[in-house]
């Protein structure tokens, strides 16, 4: 009997202490909420080929017309291009005969073959006949109408100072302004025109010619700086 009771006791004790110990785990009502985030950086990043003209036996009065080259916003940020044109001659006859210029045309959709040899045959002629902007001078406007279209010699005050200019190096700026930004999924392409001059004498016999076209490009918005802005 003694053992019975024991037993049951022990069993009520037991009973108790799994109560007690539901008891103290029992929760009220709750409720939980996560939100997640994540950034993925955009890139900015232009692409062109390195291959500018090759030329031999060049002479005073001939006159080279590049192929084009283009100019991709690869990335998938808008970016605002600078471009430079430095040219040198290893001669000490400076670099001031010869005469440059360049055209170029910005588009989504690439113009086909044959409008972009119309617009170069007209920049060619133009171009010989010094004028500054050959597109406007000679038409193409239905053409132009669906591009836009910038050309001329670099630049013009620059190009009128290369008759006198000494130096056998010389750098030219271009590719400010609106024309030159450049939204994801726009192309420029662009050619170049290089002349030597008929008043170009023997000194510049067997003289080499090197040209640079180097294309910069930096976010467009407001307070970012190309590298050297900021220096004074």
């Amino acid at each position: 009997m003694n053992k019975a009771k024991k037993a049951l006791l022990g069993t009520a004790l037991a009973g108790a202490m799994v109560v007690s110990a539901g008891f103290g785990t029992y929760s009220w009502f709750t409720d939980v909420k996560e939100a997640n985030g994540t950034i993925q950086n955009g890139t900015l990043t232009v692409g062109m080929d390195s291959n500018l003209f090759a030329h031999q036996n060049f002479a005073p009065s001939q006159m080279l017309i590049s192929n084009w080259k283009t100019i991709q916003n690869t990335g998938s940020l808008d970016q605002q291009l600078r471009a430079t044109y430095t040219h040198s001659i290893d001669k000490e006859a400076g670099i001031g005969k010869y005469k440059v210029g360049y055209m170029a045309i910005k588009y989504s959709v690439k113009p086909d073959a044959g409008t972009e040899a119309a617009f170069k045959e007209k920049f060619q002629r133009g171009f010989d006949k010094g004028i500054t902007n050959p597109v406007m001078d000679q038409g193409l406007v239905a053409a132009k109408s669906k591009y836009e279209v910038v050309s001329g010699t670099i630049s013009a005050e620059e190009a009128q100072g290369l008759a006198k200019a000494a130096s056998m190096s010389k750098t030219l700026n271009f590719g400010k302004g609106k024309f030159w930004q450049l939204n994801e999924g726009e192309n420029i392409d662009i050619l170049f025109a290089v002349k030597l001059l008929d008043t170009a004498g023997n000194e510049y016999q067997g003289a080499n010619y090197s040209a640079t076209f180097k294309v910069e490009a930096k976010q467009t918005d407001n307070g970012a700086e190309f590298e050297t802005e900021n220096v004074k």
